[in-house]
């Protein structure tokens, strides 16, 4: 077997997306992380904002009620969309050009760790938040592409 074989072949097709997908992983940590641990205590503060999706906004709070909404989807769209961009800029050519490894290669990190997210925290989620968080995940994921394409 040749070198050139090696470095377009089948096992390097499955290095070059193990290597996307490690460093999406490292890019959802860096940036999921924050907002883990800034973000959750607020979210999660019945007594000062009342339950999520409720429509009120109890007197005095510090943010207004849509201040509520964007605080799930604009973290999700921000963690996705970096994660999309880190995984896909590193994914190497040849294997870029096919749309489906690229997209694979890409996509797969933030969308498996959203199912994942989904699935841990289910009884606890309403669908207001399951909607909101999968909308800016699908967004940021887009945003991730479009922008990894523009740098191309």
């Amino acid at each position: 077997m040749t070198g050139q074989a090696i470095r377009v072949g089948p096992l390097a097709a499955c290095a070059a997306q193990l290597r996307s997908w490690t460093a999406g992983l490292l890019a959802l940590a860096l940036t999921a992380y924050p907002q883990l641990t800034l973000l959750h205590d607020p979210l999660t503060d019945q007594n000062r904002y009342g339950p999520f999706g409720d429509g009120v906004t109890p007197a005095g709070a510090e943010w207004s009620a849509w201040g509520d909404l964007l605080a799930l989807p604009l973290p999700a769209a921000v963690c996705a969309g970096f994660t999309v961009l880190v995984a896909g800029r590193l994914h190497r050519a040849p294997f870029r050009e096919s749309p489906v490894q690229h997209l694979l290669a890409a996509l797969t990190v933030p969308l498996a760790a959203h199912a994942l997210h989904l699935a841990w925290l289910w009884a606890d989620l309403t669908s207001e938040a399951i909607l909101l968080t999968s909308l800016g995940v699908g967004l940021g994921c887009v945003a991730g592409i479009l922008l990894d394409l523009a740098l191309d």
